[in-house]
């Protein structure tokens, strides 16, 4: 299966505004199956960035973590990620491909200072995982939620998302399946968040002026399209914000499409 993805990321902040449009497809093959698991190997396609990295430093690091690919990952039979499989030669390998592009790189002591700041980042597989996890496209794709039982009203979901330079927040939200009975159904997902103290904590450095923090909150919004027949996941698409009048507008969207 090959996916389109479209991540556009958008900041307003003291009146400089910022944004970047990252387009590719994600190749999501099976590699082998059992009763209760499946084991995928994926494979990424960049097809354009908007802006090009102009910091050196960021450079390296997307040309490491391009490296990151192909990866395998281990799913349940119904397709909730378990783990990243087989890490220790996943990494190996890596390594021996970042070495490489060591050599071809104009300023070798500084590519080999940021790419061993790498290494260290992904050589543990828990934390590996939880790096993976902060990019929205894969936070997206395993993300699966149960729908909601209305007679449970305490209960509700979690999908933690990565706010770029700032930090996790835990969005706690309902899940409700749009359109039921029909063969195409959407699943959604919608969550009305108050902001995480750690993101409090940062902001309050770049904002000077009076902010009744406790009132700022943060928006969430996934949509599941779900072929009911085929049984296969054909659109998802996420859509987050947080505004804080005159002083930050941050907005995130992805899309990931199935392509035929």
């Amino acid at each position: 299966m090959v996916f389109e993805i479209v991540e556009e990321v958008s900041i307003l902040m003291n009146g400089f505004q910022k944004e970047s449009k990252t387009r590719f497809n994600i190749d999501f093959s099976l590699y082998n199956k059992t009763d209760d698991e499946r084991i995928y190997i994926i494979n990424k396609e960049r097809i354009h960035t908007l802006p090009i990295q102009e910091n050196a430093f960021l450079k390296v690091v997307d040309e490491l973590e391009a490296l990151n690919y192909p990866i395998k990952i281990k799913t349940d039979y119904k397709g909730q990620f378990l783990e990243i499989e087989d890490h220790e030669n996943w990494l190996l390998e890596w390594n021996q491909k970042a070495e490489k592009l060591l050599i071809d790189s104009s300023d070798f002591d500084k590519a080999r200072e940021v790419k061993e700041y790498y290494y260290d980042l992904i050589k543990d597989q828990e934390t590996f995982t939880k790096i993976k996890f902060k990019e929205p496209y894969w936070n997206l794709f395993f993300f699966n939620p149960p729908i909601d039982n209305v007679n449970l009203p305490d209960i509700g979901t979690i999908l933690n998302w990565n706010i770029k330079a700032m930090g996790v927040i835990p969005c706690v939200g309902r899940t409700t399946i749009l359109n039921p009975g029909a063969r195409d159904m959407i699943i959604s997902f919608d969550s009305y968040q108050r902001l995480s103290h750690n993101i409090i904590e940062i902001l309050k450095s770049k904002i000077k002026r009076e902010i009744k923090w406790d009132d700022q909150t943060v928006k969430l919004h996934t949509e599941s399209h779900f072929d009911n027949v085929e049984k296969k996941v054909k659109k998802k698409s996420a859509y987050f914000q947080f505004l804080i009048k005159e002083e930050i507008k941050y907005t995130e969207s992805v899309t990931i499409v199935m392509k035929k």
